[in-house]
């Protein structure tokens, strides 16, 4: 049995775009579907524990074998639940009675994971006036760069961005691709991006035209 954790939300795609979320992830990635049910463990952003079963089709597979199983899906329904480190002690100790252990090897497929969205926000992060960029959904922040205290404005900020879709829905202006906070001292774009969403922090002077630019580029081929 594992941990019961925090959800952090569902997310749809493959086991490569859930993994590129956070590099630094600690949890557990739990598959729920018509397709079978099964969890990749991951500690620091690395995974050490998988399985998988599908009774109908008398699948049943663990460590090195389910992972590059999942790895292998075009698509994953799962949720994204997140351990304390008392937690993920417990969760690595069933996973190893159990025999769902990813070897050394088994791991190193993941080494390519989340390179294209770990890149496009190091693009945003690198446009003059960029202070900080965070990828957040349900109101947690899941990876950020710069410095910035997106815990604080991640929940606020999801809540903003789906006013906004519904003020753009009630107005017939097509999809909502940006929101733009401004002040004297900076500015703050929240944007939709796939199933999760962007919040960036500029100077006053920063190129907003550079940066959402950046964003579209993203938002156009996310993952």
């Amino acid at each position: 049995m594992l941990p019961d954790g925090i959800s952090l939300g569902r997310l749809q795609g493959p086991l490569s775009a859930l993994a590129s979320i956070s590099p630094y992830f600690t949890g557990a990635v739990r598959i729920g579907e018509s397709g079978g049910t099964g969890f990749v463990l991951v500690q620091g952003g690395k995974p050490y524990a998988a399985a998988f079963e599908n009774s109908s089709k008398d699948l049943l597979l663990s460590g090195d074998e389910a992972y590059r199983y999942l790895l292998d899906r075009p698509s994953l329904d799962s949720e994204l639940i997140a351990y304390t480190s008392g937690e993920t002690e417990v969760a690595r100790e069933a996973s190893a009675e159990s025999g769902c252990l990813i070897t050394e090897d088994g791991a190193k497929l993941s080494s390519t994971i989340g390179s294209a969205s770990t890149d496009s926000l190091s693009q945003i992060a690198r446009q003059p006036g960029v202070i900080a960029v965070s990828v957040f959904h349900e109101g947690f922040a899941l990876q950020s760069h710069g410095s910035a205290d997106f815990e604080q404005v991640a929940a606020v900020a999801e809540d903003l961005l789906r006013a906004g879709t519904r003020i753009t829905g009630d107005m017939a202006m097509g999809d909502l691709s940006q929101i733009i906070l401004e002040t004297p001292t900076g500015k703050l774009i929240i944007a939709p991006y796939d199933d999760l969403s962007l919040c960036i922090l500029a100077k006053s002077d920063a190129n907003l035209g550079l940066i959402r630019l950046s964003i579209r580029g993203i938002q156009e081929s996310p993952g």
